[in-house]
């Protein structure tokens, strides 16, 4: 199935053949309470809501062409990151930062075809689990497993709320909707 980053800097893909476990996705609504005199209890006022996803892969190299496709990805995973430095032409010899914008799809849960979902990377954290057999060559002398631990705040395109669910099936057929997942239509 699809599973991919897209980052928006260059329009590069990064495409994984992963095993995922461990994925979860969050939703947190902010409510802040306010005392008012005379009322035992806070009122809670909406404020809003942060969505991010969770999941770690499992990289494993059977060959030398995939170790070294594996750590070349991970160095660009690892650069999502991290801004990009341009030179701003209004401003002589300054940079500016670029951020680190991403694109993100797996399968239909988080995406579809040309319609990811946009976000940037919150947290990486990679593991070499300690029974990984390690490459002996030199220059390549690094481990065959890595675990990665992957946290992604999503960004809507559009500013979410109930009509990502309200005339769902009308809005598909009529070409015109937004949904939190990308599943769009039954199955073929």
């Amino acid at each position: 199935m699809p599973f991919y980053f897209k980052d928006l800097r260059d329009d590069t893909y990064i495409v994984f053949r992963a095993f995922i476990q461990g994925l979860t996705e969050n939703v947190s609504p902010t409510w802040t309470p306010e005392k008012y005199i005379g009322r035992s209890e806070p009122v809670h006022i909406y404020e809003s809501a942060e969505r991010d996803i969770s999941l770690n892969l499992t990289l494993a190299a059977g060959n030398d062409r995939e170790l070294e496709q594996i750590y070349k990805k991970i160095n660009r995973l690892t650069s999502l990151c991290y801004p990009e430095y341009q030179a701003d032409s209004n401003l002589e010899g300054k940079l500016r930062m670029k951020p680190p914008l991403t694109r993100f799809r797996l399968g239909e849960l988080y995406g579809q075809e040309k319609k990811e979902v946009l976000g940037f990377i919150k947290s990486l954290t990679y593991t070499y689990p300690d029974n990984s057999p390690w490459e002996r060559a030199k220059g390549f002398r690094v481990p065959k497993y890595i675990e990665v631990s992957i946290n992604y705040q999503v960004i809507h395109d559009k500013v979410p709320g109930l009509s990502f669910t309200a005339l769902w099936r009308q809005n598909i057929t009529e070409g015109r909707y937004e949904t939190f997942y990308g599943v769009t239509s039954e199955k073929a």
